[in-house]
């Protein structure tokens, strides 16, 4: 049993118009698909975790023609849970036929990243992978990661993090950040994000609690 590690790069054509409307706005930052109905059909029914403001993320929704249902939950501070109900349209069916066929496992989250890229992993067997890979849609351009034997502990552990919070733990630790004695702060890891020492603090905080809780329920 293997897995993969991708990232789908979308054409203008088959990018979502919310996935394109949180890349497009610097205030919303974490954006992940944490469950789906499986019988997925010609509709879907989803689950999704955004960090930003829910007011204006919900009327660009309602501007979707293809959203048949939704509702939209308070979660921390500056974050919101979404429930959704949408009809497919041919480009997302076959973006989703590629790789929820029967003998793949799609492990959530499914990150919807900044760069317009979508983020995840599937688990199968080697021809099952392979499978996927010739099937996904000329327009995907698919990017493999990384590809290795399934190990639960240590993939929880990566999923449970966010695009910036693991991009900000890999250049904490490139630069020395948890070395003892500490080789860079946290200004160092906020330079190379380029963004404020106070969001690279949040985005290292929310990392570390993620494996931390990661590897305490695995444990």
């Amino acid at each position: 049993m293997k897995y993969l590690q991708l990232l789908l790069g979308q054409s203008e054509e088959i990018i979502h118009p919310m996935h394109e409307f949180v890349a497009e706005h610097d205030e919303y930052g974490s954006y992940r698909l944490l469950q789906w109905n499986p019988a997925v059909g010609e509709t879907n029914t989803m689950i999704f975790y955004a960090e930003g403001p829910s007011g204006p993320y919900e009327s660009a929704l309602e501007d979707v023609s293809t959203i048949l249902d939704h509702e939209i939950v308070p979660a921390e501070e500056n974050a919101f849970y979404l429930y959704v109900r949408e009809r497919l349209d041919a480009g997302a069916q076959r973006l989703t036929d590629a790789f929820t066929h029967g003998s793949l496992v799609v492990m959530p989250p499914i990150e919807f990243r900044s760069d317009r890229r979508i983020g995840l992993t599937v688990v199968g067997t080697a021809g099952s992978l392979q499978q996927a890979l010739d099937e996904a849609p000329a327009s995907v351009d698919v990017d493999v990661q990384r590809v290795g034997q399934y190990d639960a502990s240590r993939m929880n552990a990566a999923n449970a993090l966010s695009e910036r919070q693991s991009e900000a733990v890999t250049v904490a630790l490139e630069i020395g950040y948890y070395e003892t004695p500490r080789e860079a702060g946290v200004a160092e890891v906020a330079a190379h994000l380029d963004c404020a020492p106070g969001t690279a603090a949040e985005h290292l905080r929310k990392a570390e609690a993620a494996l931390v809780h990661g590897v305490i329920s695995n444990s």
